[in-house]
């Protein structure tokens, strides 16, 4: 069969006889195919660019030689193509790191195990298929911090071990242990100045534990109408909980959480509706031991994402303590370019810090940088990033007791601060940043600035911060701050270095 797509030669004469005439037997079948000649380009024969040589397509939208035996050369770029990068090569033996799991592979395409009474109520419940996971972290840190004279200089470790329980897709135990520095302490450290000590942290009992579940796939075998939604999320125990981008609460409580999603509600395309109780460890800057107790609406509008939340704290034995909160927050959605709105409203409180508001303006953008630019730097793509805001000094969120103390020292973002409760004065400020993604995103850079006045005062600052991905599961990390005040006691430099294993 004779091919009949035109030919465009580099002299740019058209061959009249089609692919066959001009190539003779190389075409056939058998034929090596170096018999082709180099300096042949095709083309599609409608006036458009023809396709680039065959070295110049692998070294560009190539890439199968990645995954080629050791030795085999096969579509290797030629020996006289330069590269401005070193091009990449998977071992034979490569495996992509996976936790340790039992019942079944992690991933894994190995049958499902019938197993006979492990399955929920009724006759026709849900059959469970078990599958157990063990992961965490270590670290190991370096620190040398100061804020307004105080100085802080250490070393330390951190670990983080995950146990998993998945009975089936919906249904899973969760606990997470952190022996060696509880809650928020970030781990456990030797001060080296004076007065040198070890910061003891280390616990055996475990800091978060749940429980998750759907109601349909847990009593859908007891109910034969199909009619009656069942499509409820229930969380019980102790478990991480974020609202309102964690400006409203960032926590580990204890209590139970139940949500709704798909609630069907013209001219919305979706309502999600939460309702959640708190009965202990709700870490309040202003209350001791309080409950929470609140709801939380999502909605999904025309590439917008509207919340609502309604919170209440109460302190038994001390009415003067309890409060009330209301936030609301618009994000929209353009393209690579993200736009999110936040006011948050605080009353009641008597006794401590009386009414507040918070007000946020949030902005993304990802960037993808030009070809030319990521041949030179490896720097592929970045997300800049800025907000600005104002909170009175009556606010105070609801708890900020999932923010590393260690860590959040060294963060710029004066937001940081104010999601932990830490400012007490009507405050403005700001902060713009990008983080840039090298090498694959194995390596990314984040430089920040930052203004804020508590106070009138002004206090300006830079922040930066680098990671690194150095094996298949090593990581470094690198923060540095530094802020300038009038007032010495806004004054704080450091730098945090740690490297980490994931297992």
């Amino acid at each position: 069969m004779t091919l009949q797509t035109p030919l465009v030669l580099c002299d740019g004469e058209q061959s009249e006889s089609g692919v066959q005439s001009a190539l003779g037997p190389a075409l056939q079948l058998g034929q090596a195919h170096e018999s082709i000649p180099k300096n042949l380009k095709l083309s599609t024969g409608n006036g458009d660019e023809p396709l680039p040589p065959l070295a110049e397509e692998l070294q560009l939208h190539g890439g199968s030689y990645l995954y080629g035996p050791e030795g085999d050369r096969l579509n290797w770029p030629e020996q006289d193509v330069v590269f401005r990068y070193r091009l990449l090569r998977l071992p034979e033996c490569w495996r992509e790191p996976r936790p340790l799991t039992a019942f079944q592979e992690f991933l894994g395409a190995d049958p499902v195990h019938p197993r006979p009474g492990l399955k929920w109520f009724g006759e026709e419940g849900s059959q469970w298929e078990p599958i157990f996971t063990a992961y965490g972290s270590y670290e190991l840190f370096g620190t040398a911090f100061e804020q307004d004279r105080q100085r802080q200089d250490g070393i330390g470790h951190q670990l983080l071990v995950d146990l998993n329980l998945d009975l089936t897709a919906t249904e899973r135990f969760h606990v997470q242990f952190r022996p060696l520095g509880k809650g928020n302490s970030g781990g456990s450290f030797w001060q080296l100045n004076d007065p040198s000590h070890y910061d003891d942290n280390s616990t055996l009992i475990p800091d978060r534990y749940w429980f998750e579940g759907e109601f349909n796939s847990i009593f859908g075998g007891l109910f034969d109408d199909p009619f009656t939604p069942r499509d409820y999320h229930v969380v019980v125990g102790k478990f991480p909980f974020v609202l309102q981008n964690a400006l409203l609460i960032n926590d580990d409580i204890v209590g139970i959480a139940v949500n709704k999603n798909t609630v069907l509600i013209p001219p919305l395309s979706n309502l999600n509706v939460q309702v959640f109780y708190a009965f202990d460890d709700v870490d309040s800057t202003q209350a001791s031991s309080p409950d929470l107790v609140g709801t939380n609406l999502a909605a999904d509008y025309r590439r917008a994402l509207i919340e609502l939340t309604y919170a209440r704290l109460h302190q038994a034995g001390d009415s003067g303590l309890d409060s009330h909160y209301a936030a609301t927050g618009v994000t929209r959605f353009l393209g690579p370019l993200t736009l999110a709105g936040r006011a948050l409203f605080k009353w009641g409180d008597e006794d401590a810090r009386g009414d507040g508001q918070l007000f946020v303006l949030e902005s993304n953008r990802t960037q993808q940088f030009s070809e030319r630019l990521e041949c030179w730097t490896g720097i592929g793509d970045g997300v800049f990033y800025g907000n600005i805001f104002k909170a009175t000094s009556g606010w105070t969120p609801i708890s900020g007791g999932n923010f590393d103390r260690l860590r959040s020292a060294f963060e710029v973002n004066p937001l940081i601060s104010i999601a932990r409760g830490l400012s007490t004065e009507d405050t403005v400020g700001g902060c713009l940043g990008v983080q840039l993604f090298r090498h694959h995103e194995d390596e990314s850079f984040v430089p920040e600035i930052a203004y804020e006045a508590p106070g009138g005062t002004p206090v300006w600052g830079v922040g930066f911060t680098y990671l690194r991905k150095i094996g298949p599961r090593t990581f470094i990390q690198a923060r540095s701050v530094r802020t300038w005040s009038d007032d010495e006691q806004f004054d704080r430099e450091g730098v945090f270095v740690s490297t980490f294993v994931i297992f």
